[in-house]
């Protein structure tokens, strides 16, 4: 990065903290700082719900399962398409709710403050395992930009640490409203994210093979990839996304959106009427539908470009860094540090949300019910302010724990499911009593999350016993095609480097 790409951020970091210290004066209630006052219209309903919908680990997701698997990798991403009619649905109930979090529906509900003190501890976990992916896909983008230190030490220790303390100045500082406004910026900026590549990603594909002109390189990408990288459906057993895949992971994620606790918010919540939630919900995330095609075009031209470089083979989570860096590095006119500041957009319209849904779930569940329940605005409003800087520090442990983007990925959507079964029977079923939520909660905790990570630990033979994982009536078949430039490149490149590792 040049120095002008560190102005751009600068500039980026200083509009989004100027936000957060204007509307601070403005938040003077629970209500004010939670729910922005419900006032809320289509516009900024559209975007908060895009914003919060689209992390910074979307981009880097589709890029690296592109890389790996082809389009089909899209679906890291794609597969809320599905799920996006339900949005018309479930917008309604936020509205009708009245409640300033989810964690007071439940105690409605069920009757009990207890299960509102373990939803806002789910909430407060799911949304630490959420964010460390966003913060994640940060340190993987920038590290082929910024190299693998920073100030004397690994990239990732250095860099999320600083972004985090920026997330938490114009967050916490401005409360919803300072949230939603910067969502509105920073969706323009996800959108402008989308698509900076692609012209000049083509006219490198172009030159490289020598192209007739900008359009010709997507006859260039079908030639050198081959047609399987163009099947939006993963066909091969090492394909990440096999349609039994796909089918899972929708059905898996359409019933336990509904429940995250920031739904309550960007969801309907806040908005004016019970169209305005439905119009912002629905249309927020079909942006991002969209935004979706150019990342997958991007991740194509990546893969036609770069397929063959060692570095990315081993460690595809940097692919949209790289790209960036041999795209863009070389201009001079600031692109690279727009590029960076459009990312760290995703990420910031994310957490931010997800930092106040926690504070709100905190207190509203367990401060004010258990610990000081005569606590006054003022109050309440600096543990909120605590806790929500407490939440995105949590989202860098658990980021610098883990740091690999697909095992984020797919812890996020497991511990939905925790609470899943609770919500869907608690509106539906009339009968559903305490007792009856307490024991499903248990079992869902106990048999999605704790058992299949503690049993392998605790017996970690289990893993790789022959009897455990015998499978029958298998079919070995053999499909002849001709090779892709892309597939021989990839093999030359293996048999040199296990050559060299040889010598």
């Amino acid at each position: 990065m040049e120095i002008i790409d560190y102005i751009v951020l600068f500039i980026y970091f200083a509009v989004m903290a100027g936000i957060g210290f204007w509307l601070m004066r403005k938040q003077k209630r629970q209500e004010d700082f939670f729910m922005g006052g419900r006032s809320f219209g289509k516009l900024m309903q559209t975007f908060a719900a895009f914003g919060a919908g689209t992390g910074s680990a979307d981009p880097v997701n589709t890029a690296r399962g592109t890389f790996n698997n082809g389009m089909s990798g899209m679906w890291g991403v794609m597969y809320w398409l599905f799920v996006t009619p339900v949005y018309w649905i479930s917008a309604v109930w936020y509205r009708r709710m009245r409640c300033l979090t989810l964690g007071d529906w439940f105690v409605e509900r069920y009757e009990s403050k207890k299960i509102g003190v373990a939803y806002a501890l789910f909430g407060c976990f799911y949304y630490m395992v959420y964010g460390a992916m966003l913060f994640t896909a940060i340190g993987k983008v920038a590290a082929p930009l910024m190299g693998d230190t920073l100030f004397g030490m690994p990239l990732q220790y250095a860099l999320l640490p600083i972004i985090a303390v920026i997330v938490i100045t114009y967050g916490l500082l401005g409360g919803i409203a300072a949230a939603y406004w910067t969502d509105l910026i920073q969706g323009i900026c996800i959108i402008l994210l989308s698509v900076l590549l692609i012209p000049f990603g083509l006219k490198a594909v172009s030159d490289k093979f020598d192209g007739e002109g900008l359009m010709d390189g997507f006859r260039i990408m079908h030639e050198q990839l081959g047609e399987e990288a163009f099947q939006i459906v993963g066909g091969s057993t090492a394909s990440e996304f096999p349609i039994y895949a796909i089918v899972a992971i929708v059905i898996i994620n359409m019933i336990g959106i509904v429940l995250t606790p920031h739904f309550l918010v960007t969801g309907g919540g806040t908005a004016k009427s019970e169209t305005d939630a439905r119009v912002g919900l629905v249309t927020g995330n079909l942006i991002k539908r969209f935004c979706t095609i150019g990342w997958v075009i991007t991740a194509l031209i990546v893969l036609t470009l770069y397929g063959s470089d060692a570095s990315l083979t081993a460690d595809a989570d940097r692919a949209w860094g790289f790209a960036t860096k041999e795209l863009l590095g070389g201009l001079g006119i600031g692109l690279v540090g727009l590029m960076v500041a459009c990312l760290l957009a995703a990420l910031m319209s994310s957490v931010d949300c997800y930092m106040l849904v926690c504070s709100g779930l905190v207190v509203r569940n367990i401060y004010q019910p258990y610990i000081n329940p005569d606590a006054g605005e003022k109050e309440s409003l600096l543990v909120a302010r605590i806790v929500g800087a407490l939440v995105v520090l949590g989202c860098i442990v658990v980021s610098l724990t883990i740091y690999d983007m697909f095992n984020n990925l797919q812890l996020t959507w497991i511990v939905p499911m925790l609470f899943a079964a609770v919500f869907w029977v608690g509106m539906y079923w009339r009968r559903a009593t305490t007792s009856a939520a307490w024991i499903t909660f248990t079992f869902c905790l106990l048999f999605f999350l704790v058992l299949p990570i503690a049993i392998p630990k605790i017996s970690s033979g289990m893993v790789n016993d022959p009897n455990l994982t015998r499978t029958s009536h298998v079919i070995l078949s053999t499909v002849s095609r001709p090779a892709s430039p892309l597939a021989v490149s990839r093999g030359k490149a293996k048999t040199e480097g296990e050559l060299f590792t040889d010598t």
